[in-house]
């Protein structure tokens, strides 16, 4: 049998497991009430986009921090074994539109409007209003909540698009064994950011239009489960927000515990691009989920689109080169600059020279950097759960 195939009949398996489940556990009075959860979106060409899904409650979502090893694991099994909401009704209004839309058999919904003009927003970001009306099988009130949408200046330079797992955020990605403490924690607290990450997409997002000029994307091969930890993440560490292009666990759960990265984020990068077609990108990745071959077939792809690439080196001391160095090397024959380094100075070097950052920038990315060094190892053999 065909792969194809195979997904069919597995995914035919699961929507009839999930029908089972939701009877017994209504049978069993054991559903919980729904609630709505919404990515941050964007609009490109006139059209507004952004993804939210429905969900059970079950307070795995801002649960507060703790060190507890058990019910770390136990709320991480929540955050995966997710019981969906398909066919729920929800409405919406935002950006002088509005409408409705239902959840799919996943959960997830999409919203989507277009004619939306520069004058239709106050920018770099616009809030959208989301109400769940109705879930069949479920009594509650009104769920209402709020999501947001990047609105592009015109005076962007260019774009951003990093990765998340292990360039921005210590995730154990590359190692996921080793560092499963960190992997299966479950609040922003027990997450460190490598240093130099907050200076450095700081100062490559500001421009004329204020600190959020130019855009950043993020692109990567996590699940949405994990979205709402590296949003709240992101804002403790003070790094830009942007919209995330992460994966459906729904659709491609193989892929994701095979480790199956490359397919994924070469769509996302494509398709940030096709989206803002006047814009040059930064690709900001790692080396240890084959980013420099997904970026190297980028810069091919799309001649003159990618300014620079930057690879933060996560793997072990005293790595022979390998497969990274010469997809580094393919895009420098392009015409394109990078750099490879355990830290973000290179990169920061590079930005400040090509004019990318403000001047000034290389100095205090690099205080950042030696602020982290004066602390004790975070990442050792056995890593504790950090704390801020």
């Amino acid at each position: 049998m065909t792969t194809e195939p195979l997904r069919a009949l597995g995914l035919k398996l699961l929507r009839r497991s999930r029908i089972v489940r939701f009877a017994a556990k209504q049978a069993l009075r054991l559903t919980e009430h729904p609630t709505l959860v919404v990515y941050p979106g964007h609009v490109a060409g006139g059209r507004l986009s952004i993804l939210g899904r429905v969900l059970e409650d079950e307070g795995v979502f801002g649960a507060p921090h703790s060190n507890s090893t058990l019910r770390n694991l136990w709320l991480t099994f929540k955050r995966y074994e997710t019981d969906e909401i398909g066919g729920a009704r929800i409405s919406w209004e935002g950006l002088g539109r509005s409408g409705e839309v239902k959840s799919d058999t996943n959960g997830y919904f999409r919203i989507q409007a277009d004619g939306i003009g520069p004058d239709d927003a106050e920018g770099p970001w616009s809030p959208i209003r989301l109400r769940l009306e109705r879930a069949a099988g479920y009594r509650f009130e009104a769920v209402e909540t709020q999501g947001a949408v990047r609105i592009v200046s015109l005076q962007a330079r260019f774009g951003i698009i990093s990765d998340i797992d292990d360039t921005i955020i210590h995730t154990g990605a590359f190692k996921m064994l080793r560092h499963w403490r960190i992997v299966t924690a479950n609040s922003p607290e027990a997450r460190a950011a490598f240093p130099g990450v907050s200076r450095f997409y700081g100062a490559l997002c500001e421009g004329v239009a204020g600190p959020e000029t130019n855009p950043v994307f993020y692109v990567s091969s996590s699940p949405w489960n994990l979205a709402d930890i590296f949003e709240r993440f992101m804002a403790l560490k003070d790094i830009p927000r942007g919209p995330m292009l992460l994966r459906s666990l729904s659709d491609d759960a193989l892929g994701w515990l095979l480790r199956r990265h490359r397919g994924h984020k070469a769509e996302m990068i494509d398709r940030v691009m096709a989206d803002y077609p006047t814009l040059g990108f930064v690709l900001i990745g790692d080396s240890g989920q084959k980013d420099a071959s997904v970026y190297a077939s980028a810069v091919e792809r799309h001649p003159g689109r990618v300014i620079a690439v930057h690879i933060h080196d996560v793997r072990p001391r005293g790595a022979a080169s390998g497969v990274v160095e010469a997809e580094l090397k393919r895009i420098e024959a392009m015409g394109v600059p990078t750099t490879l380094g355990r830290t973000l100075e290179a990169a920061a070097n590079q930005a400040e020279d090509a004019g990318f950052v403000a001047v000034g920038t290389r100095e205090a990315v690099r205080a950042e950097i030696e602020a982290e060094d004066e602390k004790r190892e975070r990442f050792g053999r056995f890593p504790v759960i950090v704390q801020p």
